[in-house]
């Protein structure tokens, strides 16, 4: 029976109507008028329902059907030895099933002379006790320790000095499968840096950091990367040692990168769609890399340098320092 539990209800409820009809026959005939008017209501009930009614101060939601669920229900009662049983099973066997479960059940039941229990019972021990073990990881996932500085807008090159190193990566798929790439630029230069590496690790990222460090023509001062796996750990470790600042990137928003990101995209469409072939040869593969990178940074124009390239704009502002 379905309980309505609102003031309101008694307009959605047949029962209730009903029972306020019967209730109005009784007030203007009596108990006489009411029985022969329905002759299969009890008169227990028909006192029952007026005393609930005139109680209430004559509410009609007071005729609202009431819940008729028993106050005490039946619990099932499962020997404790029983439910451990099934709790190991499934934790060292998370897909074994009920019906599976049964079989070792009564062997175990045999063996300590208790009544066994049915399928179904163990299907609502597993269900009860949410024995639930079929990939979950076996611990906790650690919170990084690490308290990251974002920062929403990169700034512009006008308003920093050069130093200001935004590094990235990405992955190239080729003949089914992937190479990665580090990448970082100098958002006011444009020095720009590029590298090979068999894994994403952060090893490999801290490995290019100190190198951008020790072939950077300035002094580096920031670091800012996006929120990869490869910029923590080895990295930060390597980041905290050459006592520099790491800026990252909000989740799912690379514009705060985009000088590196704009690199990323320059060394696909200028380098590995025309020399992708080499990366079978990795030897010969590193050597047009070089070239490239090199080129890249002393002989290509650059339209943001006022197509300048990144050596002859690290010349001229030194020019302008030194006239100073």
């Amino acid at each position: 029976m379905n309980t309505i539990n609102t003031p309101l209800g008694f307009d959605s409820s047949d029962k209730a109507k009903f029972r306020f009809h019967v209730l109005n026959v009784f007030y203007e005939s009596g108990w006489k008028g009411a029985k022969l008017a329905f002759p299969h209501l009890s008169r227990p009930t028909l006192y029952r329902w007026k005393k609930i009614y005139e109680d209430s101060c004559k509410r009609l939601n007071s005729l609202l059907p009431k819940s008729t669920r028993p106050k005490q229900t039946r619990v099932m009662m499962t020997p404790l030895s029983l439910v451990l049983l099934i709790k190991s099973l499934r934790e060292k066997y998370p897909r074994l099933g009920k019906v599976k479960v049964k079989r070792f059940i009564d062997e175990f039941c045999i063996t300590s002379k208790i009544v066994p229990i049915s399928v179904s019972t163990i299907g609502k021990v597993i269900k009860r006790h949410q024995m639930f073990f079929a990939g979950k990881h076996k611990g906790k996932k650690k919170l990084s320790m690490i308290s990251k500085e974002r920062i929403k807008l990169c700034p512009r090159p006008s308003d920093t000095k050069p130093g200001y190193i935004q590094l990235d990566g990405f992955k190239f798929y080729y003949l089914q499968k992937y190479y990665y790439f580090l990448t970082a630029v100098d958002i006011v230069t444009k020095q720009a840096w590029v590298k090979l590496v068999p894994t994403p690790a952060s090893i490999h990222a801290a490995s290019f950091l100190q190198e951008i460090i020790s072939l950077s023509h300035y002094k580096v001062h920031t670091i800012q990367t996006d929120n990869g796996s490869e910029f923590a750990k080895y990295f930060e470790e390597a980041v905290k040692e050459a006592r520099l600042p790491h800026l990252f990137s909000f989740p799912r928003h690379p514009k705060t990168n985009g000088f590196v990101e704009r690199f990323n995209w320059t060394v696909q469409d200028e380098f590995l769609f025309s020399f992708e072939d080499l990366l079978l040869y990795p030897d010969d593969f590193q050597t047009e890399l070089d070239t490239w990178l090199s080129w890249y940074n002393q002989k290509r124009p650059h339209q943001s340098l006022n197509y300048l390239t990144p050596e002859e704009y690290i010349q001229n502002m030194e020019g302008c320092l030194i006239s100073r």
